[in-house]
């Protein structure tokens, strides 16, 4: 008898100590958009042929890589500064503002209003918090109302 109450009490004890630890708080939630602010630098392009059957891919980062692309990003300002356009095409211009397109609660899509009077409508493909280091969009453009090319842009913060 003695020796069935010292194997409860064993395994009471043994029970009791795999108790999992409790949750602990996540942390602050990160502000959505404030991670675009900063300093970017292109990391790689891929051009998407949509007029074929199979949409082509061809990565023309090589292009970029002796004199990148550099651009720098304000939230507080929503605005956009092309700090060094690069060997590659100009796609943004000098300078301008930019604004967020929505889906629900998260934003899907980031429009770019160029001094120079262009606008581009970007999907996001990583839409960047504070702490990442990388980001992209995807720009495509139209030729007879329908997509001709799109360019898989990717960045990194510098």
């Amino acid at each position: 008898m003695k020796n069935t109450i010292k194997i409860l009490l064993a395994l009471t004890l043994i029970i009791s100590a795999c108790k999992p630890e409790p949750f602990k708080e996540i942390g602050p939630d990160y502000a959505l958009g404030d991670g675009i602010s900063g300093t970017w630098s292109i990391k790689s392009v891929i051009q998407v042929d949509e007029t074929a059957a199979i949409p082509e891919k061809v990565d023309i980062s090589d292009f970029y890589d002796t004199d990148p692309m550099v651009m720098s990003f304000d939230h507080s300002s929503l605005t956009y500064t092309v700090n060094s356009p690069g060997a590659g095409v100009d796609f943004f211009g000098g300078s301008g503002s930019y604004a967020y397109t929505y889906e629900l609660e998260f934003p899907t899509a980031i429009t770019l209003y160029s001094v120079m009077g262009d606008t581009l409508l970007m999907d996001l493909t990583q839409m960047p918090r504070t702490i990442d280091y990388e980001m992209g969009f995807n720009l495509s453009r139209m030729h007879c109302d329908a997509n001709n090319i799109t360019y898989e842009l990717k960045f990194n913060r510098q």
